[in-house]
């Protein structure tokens, strides 16, 4: 059986969210997995960044990282730089860190791919959030499919029929995995996943007894802002 991954969340220590300080907090504290939110700017530069902004649509990354302009785009960049993933990619390539690339908006499909190609990542580089068609665009990228945040009463009450058809369509579909909140994941979801030769990451667990139920569960990766108690936590199981 093999062992679950810890996956850092963005901001996972004092720095700020999708900063490279931040990311590399995160490959510190010896997480398997670093999760980020990418966006792109105008000129195809693929960036940390969770909000959308109109000035993705008007500025290039070189203006866009220019003091008085990022600024505006949030004030925490008064004092950090706006990371791109190549620099996530070049950080985390000497240590073969993987990374959850959590995608916001179909602009950021092309210069994703086109860095994980570039960087030869794509064992460790996976794809949640907007992945419109990848899997059949760019099938040697690995994509997770993400489930409902939230189910129906149905879904709740034909809990087994939900997690076979679920895998299914992600099999058929060429995805590697499952991306889900915790809340939703069930021991039966992980079973038939496995069945079905898929992974199942879930989001975001930051309480320890939330964790014990998911390593419980048998899930594959934990994302979560406190890695240092789901770290400890496999120490001692």
């Amino acid at each position: 059986m093999n062992r679950t991954m810890v996956a850092a969340h963005t901001g996972c220590g004092v720095h700020p969210d999708n900063t490279m300080a931040s990311f590399l907090e995160g490959m510190e504290l010896g997480a398997d997995i670093v999760e980020v939110d990418v966006r792109a700017t105008r000129d195809g530069t693929a960036i940390l960044l969770h909000d959308d902004s109109p000035y993705l649509l008007t500025h290039d990354f070189n203006q866009l990282n220019e003091p008085d302009v990022r600024k505006r785009l949030d004030p925490l960049y008064a004092d950090y730089e706006i990371a791109t993933l190549e620099q996530a990619l070049k950080a985390s390539a000497s240590r073969g860190t993987k990374l959850n690339l959590d995608l916001k908006s179909a602009a950021a499909i092309v210069p994703t791919v086109r860095l994980i190609r570039q960087y030869e990542a794509q064992n460790r580089a996976y794809i949640t959030g907007c992945s419109d068609r990848m899997t059949e665009l760019y099938p040697d990228i690995q994509v997770m499919m993400n489930t409902p945040d939230e189910l129906s009463p149905q879904q709740l009450l034909e809990y087994e029929q939900f997690a076979e058809s679920v895998c299914l369509h992600a099999q058929k579909q060429g995805y590697v995995g499952l991306n889900m909140d915790a809340r939703t994941c069930r021991k039966t979801m992980v079973e038939r996943a496995h069945f079905f030769g898929l992974k199942v990451w879930v989001y975001t667990v930051n309480r320890r007894q939330d964790m014990e139920l998911c390593l419980e569960a048998g899930v594959d990766a934990i994302t979560t802002r406190k890695p240092e108690i789901l770290l400890e936590l496999l120490r001692e199981c």
